[in-house]
């Protein structure tokens, strides 16, 4: 049975929106945990100035991302959330967690 909770509950692919190379920052802890902690959907990191982030593809922005997202997690500074919320909404995105 499907619940309007399950984009962010039960997600099949996640955006990380802001996710970083550097491994003090949030956006890169955040990444490594969704990566390394039994998530076994499609993984997304979202930043403009990384190719790859864990030996995984990034993308400059969610719009970008070739498939759908069920959910994105938002680590950026909080005058750019409601920009990229935007976006994730022209994304069809379904569910958002901000972590500003």
């Amino acid at each position: 049975m499907s619940t309007g909770l399950d984009a962010i509950l039960k997600p099949r692919a996640i955006a990380v929106i802001g996710a970083s190379r550097s491994p003090n920052t949030i956006g890169h802890q955040i990444l490594a945990n969704i990566v390394n902690h039994g998530f076994t959907g499609a993984v997304f990191p979202v930043n403009p100035n990384a190719p790859t982030i864990h030996s995984i593809k990034a993308y400059p922005t969610v719009g970008a991302i070739p498939d759908a997202v069920d959910l994105a997690v938002v680590v950026v500074p909080k005058q750019r959330v409601l920009g990229v919320a935007d976006e994730c909404a022209q994304k069809g995105v379904r569910g958002l967690v901000v972590i500003s």
